[in-house]
């Protein structure tokens, strides 16, 4: 090989859109550096299709990384933006910057967004009628939803809210019509009736950080396939149409015995079963299909006991650690 030939830049030599998707691959601002490479590299990155924005507090000061954020945005010309994700969890950032940005994502065609902000998140109207967005997570403390929501093409959505959810969170939901997989934690104390009435869902997560009255969760999802319950409970579970359930994971604590009871046996026909902790004064229902199960945490031996035998087609056991000693026989 001679040298000339090792001096080749091929890299520069490939099309635009091949080296714009290199750059998608990497952090926003290590694509931005690449502009002093060459004149060829200096408007690449403005081409990219995925913007990454992690605030990192030992590198930069806030209004510094503000302004790249602000730079980034304004002169990103791609004209469709795979992925928006923005992370100021560590610090705070004036409410109108972020709703800005959200918003220059929406004008270029965004289909996922993660927005994580510790302080109150003030959304843009054009986030709620978005028609290219296809996943959607909000993490803040305070959000709301402050007009009527069309998001024709959303599947996934995870929200935490810590306000009512009937006014946010629910809102949100309804205006999502192709919705397949929801993950909801609320930090909300007080009574409320939630219903899951979805048609097109197809995973279901579940998390109460803190309940102080007794409310009462309605899963009438006819194509749920995954359920997972989690956090502080204490609610009645309704299953009124779960027959397309195939596995279900709870994690869960404050449920008495009879809500145990109403809750397991509204899930008593899954395939496979997760559960981390749970009461050892239970009736168990019969698990006339499940195959796999594990039970995290300390269990004692009448459970485990009672497990096996209520389930006539067990074909996986895993248990993390057995209260005491059992010895079973086999006939």
């Amino acid at each position: 090989m001679t040298s000339k030939n090792k001096n080749v830049d091929r890299l520069s030599g490939l099309p635009e859109d091949i080296i714009s998707h290199i750059l998608s691959l990497m952090a926003t601002k290590f694509a931005v550096r690449t502009s002093i490479l060459s004149k060829r590299w200096r408007y690449s990155w403005k081409l990219v299709t995925n913007l990454d924005f992690d605030y990192t507090p030992t590198i930069l000061c806030v209004s510094s990384f503000v302004g790249f954020v602000d730079h980034v945005m304004e002169l990103c010309k791609t004209r469709q933006l795979q992925s928006f994700r923005l992370d100021f969890s560590s610090c705070s950032v004036q409410n109108s910057k972020v709703s800005n940005w959200i918003d220059q994502a929406v004008r270029l065609n965004v289909h996922e967004l993660d927005i994580h902000v510790i302080k109150q998140l003030e959304l843009p109207l054009s986030l709620f009628t978005c028609k290219t967005l296809t996943k959607l997570r909000l993490d803040s403390t305070v959000w709301k939803c402050p007009c009527q929501v069309t998001l024709p093409f959303l599947k996934t959505l995870d929200i935490i809210v810590y306000t009512n959810p009937l006014v946010s969170a629910f809102k949100l939901i309804s205006g999502c019509p192709v919705l397949e997989s929801l993950y909801l934690k609320v930090g909300y104390v007080g009574f409320v009736h939630y219903t899951f009435n979805i048609p097109t869902l197809k995973r279901l997560k579940l998390t109460l950080l803190c309940s102080s009255d007794i409310n009462e969760v309605i899963i009438d999802v006819p194509n749920l396939e995954y359920l997972f319950v989690g956090g502080i409970i204490c609610s009645v579970f309704v299953m009124k149409n779960v027959l397309s359930l195939v596995e279900a994971s709870i994690s869960v604590h404050g449920l008495s015995v009879h809500l145990w009871d109403e809750l397991l046996k509204g899930i008593s026909g899954v395939k496979s079963l997760s559960i981390k902790t749970m009461p050892s004064a239970l009736l168990l229902p019969i698990f006339p299909n499940m195959e796999h199960l594990e039970l995290k945490s300390l269990w004692s031996s009448t459970l485990i006991l009672e497990f096996l035998q209520n389930s006539p087609k067990l074909k996986h056991l895993h248990i993390n650690k057995v209260l005491e000693l059992f010895v079973c026989k086999v006939y």
